[in-house]
């Protein structure tokens, strides 16, 4: 499956899966803009190509800013949660929306981090930093994970010296 056809799938597992929206007790805090913690110049010298300048959506707490380039497209998501997360069970709902997914654990970025590896796509990575900062970096039709992560983390690392 051609990986642009991947990224409704993903969106909606991203969406769904309650990472980005746990319940919360209390109002969400804002975040910062999405296309602000990660910036089309940034992303442009960790990728090593140019993309189009981000398209940001804003939906309570959570910010996002898509950004494309060539053939795929680069989404950087950040949210200040209001509630901890279950991990464990954010990995089961991603892995039972994305069945044919790796996930595998990002260390040294901080606190929580893994990432979801598709095959043919890219990959997406997910981090949560104490219980308040959600960050996830998707790179998807620009390469595999191999090519790909390595600028997923430095883009993490960016987003969350700017939350």
């Amino acid at each position: 499956m051609p990986a642009i056809l991947y990224l409704p799938l993903l969106f909606a597992a991203v969406t769904g899966a309650g990472i980005v929206s746990p319940a919360h007790d209390a109002a969400p805090r804002l975040s910062p803009a999405a296309c602000s913690v990660v910036t089309a110049a940034e992303l442009q010298q960790a990728m090593g190509r140019p993309f189009s300048r981000g398209a940001e959506s804003t939906e309570g707490a959570q910010s996002s800013c898509d950004y494309a380039g060539g053939t795929g497209q680069v989404t950087v998501t950040v949210e200040r949660l209001a509630g901890k997360v279950d991990l464990r069970a954010e990995i089961a709902s991603l892995k039972a929306a994305v069945p044919e997914g790796t996930v595998r654990e990002a260390a040294g970025i901080a606190g929580r981090a893994f990432f979801l590896d598709i095959p043919g796509a890219g990959t997406q990575l997910y981090v949560v930093r104490g219980d308040a900062d959600f960050v996830l970096i998707s790179i998807l039709g620009l390469g595999d994970a191999s090519q790909v992560s390595a600028a997923a983390e430095t883009l993490a690392r960016k987003a969350l010296g700017r939350l």
